[in-house]
């Protein structure tokens, strides 16, 4: 219900009047979004309505013949905040913000205020209207909004845009600029299929995409993307349709997440958990351990002694330079393999206490391929060896690399066509690089390729016809170093286009 002060009959009671007509009152008190109530000329409150007493917290008779200022917080009345509003109604007729307000229990509510000034039939000022609405949950959900705009513009590991119905960018932040590569004057207005591969664009994935997150509301993928330098990365993306207020389709939330790196880290660990299980079957037992030591650390080990004594020998009786350049090969390559056989031994120690330790320096690939290529000529003068390689930069473990490489291109040397040559290839792919070592000649049999890289199989030679088959410890010590290196090793195997085992480190 409506109330006013009693009294005298003063030009308030014509406010009464129209306050208690049966039509305005019915309509005031049905509001409750909205106090709505009547102050003096001196902001007096003179009427309440449900709305008020709702959003306020005053009931009214704890508020009628109170002023204003009741509902402002103390450095608003300070200042002298509602005299100024009261002023500024009178002179223009109306005063409308938003600002702070106080309720009854001292909470505070972001509030929509309107002010306007009442005159009676001769211009005299008789009053005031004041209309209150709480916007606290507006201003609420709109300092999320702006909090949350904050956000997406600062993440830099998701991608996160929105795109027309067309499919057409139209915004971009900080973290897809950091994913794909694009800024934003160089991408909005695009099409997004510029993020796909030629093959899925070709195929409608794109359309296809968007036909789903229109149809489901939303659609999630990982594949292959593009970045604007022409890399390729694996991303996991969801794109959700977005509808206006009143259902209709107004276009799609994007987020794109970088995983490449998850899933090298995943293929690498499938790779390292196959390789782990076929190991442990022989590594628990006395007889692996007995019998890998033994051959490393004697049978091997000592003929490379004599070796480099003898080779040491001969060198300072023969005055012959040419033969001391050949005895100083033999002495660095039988030194070298003796490093190999402690690196060896200290690999299988590692993996039965459960990791290879590695001794990385910043190193050019090319440079110590070369070294090994140079060694492997002297060995085989008959044999063409052809390196084509830029620089190779990276991080890595040296002696291990010198071990990986010896082994590789030595098996191709062994097991190649001797009338073609064995080639060497090296390049940079992203946070890689990848060497190719190739020959030609009768390929690896396909029953033994799954095989490969398993240790142990030197002893299998008896049972195989093919020259391929006592490949041994040395492809299996390879991949384990290529590994180490969060690498790996692939082998491609054909009559028509030979045999190529590609190293891939990461740099």
């Amino acid at each position: 219900m409506i109330e006013s002060v009693n009294g005298k009959r003063t030009p308030l009671d014509r406010l009464a009047e129209i306050a208690t007509d049966e039509p305005f009152r019915l309509l005031i008190e049905s509001v409750r979004d909205y106090a709505i109530f009547i102050l003096d000329p001196a902001g007096i409150v003179t009427t309440w309505n449900a709305g008020a007493a709702r959003i306020k917290g005053y009931q009214a008779s704890e508020i009628i013949g109170k002023h204003f200022s009741v509902f402002y917080p103390p450095e608003d009345i300070a200042t002298g905040k509602t005299d100024r509003e009261l002023e500024i109604a009178t002179r223009n007729g109306r005063f409308e913000e938003e600002g702070w307000r106080v309720r009854k229990n001292g909470s505070r509510m972001w509030a929509s205020v309107t002010i306007t000034a009442l005159r009676n039939s001769e211009g005299n000022l008789i009053g005031f209207a004041k209309i209150t609405r709480d916007l606290t949950e507006r201003r609420a959900a709109e300092e999320q909004m702006r909090r949350f705009s904050l956000l997406v513009e600062s993440v830099k590991d998701y991608a996160i845009f929105i795109l027309d119905r067309g499919g057409h960018v139209s915004t971009w932040n900080a973290g897809a600029e950091h994913i794909k590569g694009y800024k934003a004057n160089e991408i909005i207005g695009k099409h997004f299929s510029i993020f796909y591969p030629p093959e899925d664009i070709a195929a409608g994935k794109c359309d296809l995409e968007l036909e789903v997150a229109a149809r489901d509301g939303r659609f999630e993928d990982e594949g292959w993307r593009i970045r604007k330098d022409g890399s390729r990365m694996w991303a996991n993306v969801v794109i959700t349709a977005l509808y206006s207020p009143e259902g209709r389709p107004i276009g799609f939330a994007k987020v794109t997440r970088d995983l490449t790196a998850r899933r090298q880290a995943e293929e690498d660990q499938r790779a390292l958990a196959a390789r782990t299980a076929a190991l442990e079957e022989k590594a628990r037992t006395q007889e692996f351990q007995e019998r890998f030591l033994a051959i490393l650390g004697h049978d091997l080990r000592n003929p490379l002694a004599s070796i480099d004594m003898g080779a040491s020998l001969l060198r300072r009786l023969s005055p012959d330079p040419a033969v001391h350049g050949v005895l100083d090969r033999m002495r660095a390559s039988s030194q070298r393999m003796t490093r190999m056989i402690e690196q060896i031994l200290d690999l299988t120690r590692s993996r039965l206490g459960g990791g290879l330790e590695l001794h990385p320096q910043p190193m050019d690939l090319r440079e110590t391929i070369a070294r090994i290529v140079d060694e492997l000529r002297t060995a085989h003068p008959s044999r063409s060896i052809v390196l084509d390689s830029p620089a190779l930069p990276g991080t890595w473990d040296r002696d291990r690399l010198e071990q990986l490489f010896s082994n590789v291109v030595g098996n191709a040397i062994i097991h190649g066509d001797p009338a073609k040559p064995v080639t060497i290839q090296g390049r940079v792919e992203g946070g890689f690089v990848v060497v190719d070592v190739h020959n030609q000649g009768a390929p690896i049999p396909e029953q033994l390729q799954s095989t490969i890289f398993n240790p142990f199989r030197r002893g299998d030679r008896e049972s195989r016809t093919s020259k391929t088959a006592g490949l041994g410890l040395g492809l299996y010590i390879s991949n384990e170093v290529a590994v180490a290196h969060g690498g790996k090793i692939d082998l491609r195997s054909s009559l028509a286009e030979g045999t190529t085992l590609q190293i891939r480190l990461t740099r």
